[in-house]
């Protein structure tokens, strides 16, 4: 075949696993979520919706794809 030259993409966007700042409970989050993640115990605000990729306010333990 000559189709051997084309590259197969990969993707751009992951699940993220984000970790809350006051109670340190771990939450699964896309990476360009189209609506605000709250924390499932106390609430707080996880990630933002920042054009296509949200801003996070918790820290990053592992990512996923």
């Amino acid at each position: 075949m000559k189709k051997d030259h084309i590259l197969i993409p990969t993707p751009r966007s992951s699940f993220q696993n984000i970790k809350c700042g006051e109670c340190n409970e771990e939450q699964i989050v896309f990476s360009h979520n189209t609506t605000e993640v709250i924390c499932n115990s106390c609430g707080n605000v996880l990630a933002n919706t920042v054009g296509s990729k949200s801003r996070l306010h918790g820290t990053l333990s592992e990512t996923s794809k």
